[in-house]
């Protein structure tokens, strides 16, 4: 009996163990992955030997909708020679995220060569569903650009001049400086370009690069803001149909006669009409999940009893 006793504190403690793990396991298996905003990088710091082109563009599509997220991203990326089109050499790919995008980095520091050639452009579509209205997007561009000689005018910029601080789209500052051609440092931003309080997407590209005699640049930025009403709520509830009035045979003005066989008589059918067609079963994000979760529950029971069970059978067999 001592024996049976001693054994059976261990086996209890071994099956609570047991039973706790499969539990944590369940819910380590089961936590939600934190979104996380993505920031997008390219072209940076690239073919600064002379006669050298860069290329590049950003598409990006942002989609909020409550808590749901999601974004696909199209960029283009090209090298080569500086004015000749055919020696290009592009590659292009689409991705998609369960994340935003909120900022994009590209062209910056690039193209510095003589005679370089910097073409860059980022447009963005963000899909929003709220009642929010967009601001116009500020923009600070084309400072301290296109010096060092040449014919003036050395840039073509719009809008311009363009200096906020913390600008939506920054791009094209301390570009274009050596010296070369007539309007070298041509960059814009779409004037119909927004912002939202839901999404900011900012932009900073062309920054510094195209420094050397005659290199160009040449880059534009495009943020659209679609805002979308919240679907529309349960529609009113239906009202029933007036009965039709029966008039006395007899023409004597008395109450109307009920109608029995009128399913519509308000005297004699109480029930109001409802629209054809039961309630919808959604599958939601909890669906099937209780039943599941009660299973795994039985699951982790019934396993955490194994031990106990060949353990108090090892016991009584010892004893």
């Amino acid at each position: 009996m001592q024996h049976s006793l001693s054994l059976k504190r261990p086996t209890m403690a071994l099956a609570l163990i047991f039973a706790v793990s499969l539990i944590s396991m369940f819910f380590v298996s089961v936590a939600p992955t934190a979104k996380a905003d993505v920031a997008l990088n390219q072209c940076n710091g690239l073919d600064n030997v002379g006669g050298q082109a860069i290329e590049c563009h950003y598409v990006i599509t942002n989609n909020i909708d409550g808590p749901d997220r999601s974004s696909t991203v199209t960029l283009t990326e090209c090298h080569g020679a500086a004015n000749d089109p055919p020696t290009l050499t592009c590659t292009t790919s689409t991705t998609s995220s369960a994340d935003v995008v909120t900022s994009v980095t590209q062209c910056n520091g690039s193209g510095n060569g003589g005679g370089g050639t910097v073409l860059c452009t980022v447009d963005v579509v963000n899909n929003i569903v709220g009642t929010e209205t967009p601001t116009a997007a500020t923009v600070n561009q084309c400072n301290d650009a296109g010096t060092g000689g040449g014919t003036e005018p050395t840039i073509l910029c719009d809008p311009f001049p363009a200096t906020t601080s913390g600008a939506t789209v920054t791009q094209c500052n301390s570009s274009g400086n050596g010296g070369g051609g007539t309007v070298r440092v041509q960059c814009s931003v779409d004037s119909d370009s927004t912002t939202a309080a839901a999404l900011t997407v900012t932009v900073n590209q062309c920054v510094g690069s195209g420094n050397g005699g005659g290199a160009t640049v040449t880059c534009r930025t495009g943020i659209t803001n679609v805002i979308t009403g919240p679907g529309p709520g349960p529609g009113p509830s239906p009202t029933p149909t007036p009965s039709p009035t029966t008039t006395d045979g007899g023409g004597g003005g008395g109450p109307p006669d009920e109608d029995t066989d009128n399913p519509n008589d308000s005297s004699t059918n109480q029930v109001t009409q409802v629209p054809e067609g039961g309630a919808e079963t959604g599958g939601g994000s909890t669906n099937g999940f209780e039943n599941g979760t009660m299973m795994l529950l039985g699951l982790v029971l019934m396993m955490a009893a194994v031990p106990t069970y060949v353990l108090r059978r090892r016991a009584g067999n010892d004893a």
